[in-house]
């Protein structure tokens, strides 16, 4: 086990290897595999190397962003150089990092995930995640983050008035802003839940 934690007086434990949420001693999907419902088939034409490569590069770069924003650990990754103008440029400032949540339906858990960044802006929470990604899927990261909105709100009772997503790939950087859609989330899950019968 990577890690258990409690959370609104539920049991949540994770293992990495096989990327397995446990919710109360129960196997829950990651709101990622919800997710590879829909889009699951997007990568399918690029090589495992080509996709092994920018995991660990995406790795690389969400806990390079992490070390900064929990330790002020520098880094010479032209993601976290960018990561830091637009925190400046935009003014916003990071409350949480890699924040477990559950998702519920009906007070069961039926998901669980991680999300990288809640950020507070103007007096505005956010939610936010970074993506490192060739192309900028802007349709995937607003589902995840309605996902992951409606997860933090069940989970901690805050709800996010904002989604951003934070592009960071090399030297190319964006602050991009999502639309809340709660039933769109909800309808991906109903689909998700009729095709795992």
């Amino acid at each position: 086990m990577d890690y258990s934690e409690t959370i609104a007086g539920h049991t949540l434990e994770y293992y990495d290897r096989e990327h397995q949420y446990i919710v109360d001693g129960i196997c829950v999907p990651s709101i990622t595999q919800i997710l590879a419902f829909k889009f699951g088939q997007k990568y399918k034409s690029v090589p495992d190397e080509v996709l092994q490569n920018a995991a660990a590069r995406g790795t690389a770069v969400h806990k390079a962003i992490e070390d900064y924003c929990l330790n002020g650990t520098e880094s010479e990754l032209p993601e976290v150089r960018n990561f830091k103008f637009l925190k400046k440029q935009y003014g916003f400032e990071v409350l949480e990092n890699e924040t477990p949540v559950i998702l519920f339906r009906n007070e069961k858990p039926i998901a669980a995930g991680r999300l990288d960044l809640v950020l507070e802006c103007k007096g505005k929470i956010i939610g936010a995640d970074i993506k490192c990604t060739a192309r900028l899927d802007r349709e995937y990261v607003a589902y995840q983050l309605n996902l992951y909105r409606i997860a933090y709100k069940q989970c901690y009772g805050i709800d996010w008035q904002l989604l951003r997503v934070v592009y960071l790939k090399g030297d190319r950087r964006r602050f991009g802003a999502l639309p809340i859609n709660e039933t769109a989330a909800w309808e991906l899950v109903d689909e998700y839940e009729r095709m795992s019968v």
